[in-house]
């Protein structure tokens, strides 16, 4: 009897092709498990690029910012100021102590943690000279709210940026976040004494004047009522009492 040598039988194509998927099965395993690690590195470059660059913006800023738009919060709710001290050896007096600094952190992708970052920060502060207030009013309430803000008496006062550019007698309206919304601003004097300046705050939603704020009562030093750093915090709710200084938030529970 004369066999066939040509060809393969059923069998044999069988067992080729199940042959022929595994392997390709393992390839395409691998190829797919490299795309995403691919395009899951690819993201994560990108989230790190803004990341820094806004952490740069935030940082160097030429105008008031909002960190809100920067995915920049502040740590602890809003209300934090932190004081560290530098053990340098070499410093006059033994160890430095900042007590103006500010926590915060940024997240690129609340998705994903690898990039998130925590740093801290003496933003808030610029060079002060005499009759001149920085505020930093900040939202610790857990609702948004949606203000404007103004001088109380524009022939005395107007508002000045990190820049110490003129910003008028009223800034325009601003959106705080909850639980650490913020907004960073200068007050000086035109004409009278700087420690009669007071803050009003204007609820859009509601087109009213809802508070009067007399900022020597929110200096971080209120030993010295001509100039100063201030921090405000808004608490919800309308009226003066909405509105805390540095030791009425820490004493928050």
């Amino acid at each position: 009897m004369k066999m066939n040598k040509h060809g393969m039988t059923l069998v044999e194509c069988i067992i080729a092709m199940g042959v022929f998927a595994v392997a390709t099965t393992g390839f395409i395993m691998t190829a797919t498990a490299c795309y995403k690690a691919q395009t899951k590195a690819k993201s994560r470059m990108e989230n790190a690029n803004t990341q820094t660059t806004n952490l740069e913006h935030f940082s160097n800023y030429s105008e008031i910012v909002d960190p809100e738009a920067l995915n920049v919060e502040a740590m602890n709710g809003g209300a934090n100021r932190w004081v560290i001290t530098f053990p340098f050896s070499s410093a006059s007096g033994g160890p430095v102590t900042n007590t103006h600094v500010h926590g915060y952190y940024s997240v690129a992708d609340p998705t994903d943690p690898a990039y998130d970052l925590s740093f801290f920060s003496p933003i808030e502060q610029v060079d002060l000279t005499t009759d001149e207030y920085w505020v930093s009013l900040t939202n610790i309430s857990g609702s948004d709210g949606w203000f404007e803000l103004r001088v109380e008496d524009a022939t005395k006062y107007e508002f000045f940026d990190v820049e110490k550019a003129p910003k008028g007698t009223e800034l325009p309206e601003h959106i705080w976040g909850a639980n650490g919304g913020c907004y960073r601003f200068g007050i000086k004097n035109i004409a009278g004494n700087i420690s009669n300046a007071v803050l009003v705050v204007h609820d859009v939603n509601i087109d009213s004047d809802i508070a009067h704020l007399p900022l020597d009562h929110y200096l971080d030093d209120p030993s010295d009522a001509t100039k100063g750093y201030c921090s405000i915090f808004y608490n919800g709710g309308s009226g003066n009492s909405a509105f805390l200084n540095q030791a009425e938030a820490d004493a928050l529970p």
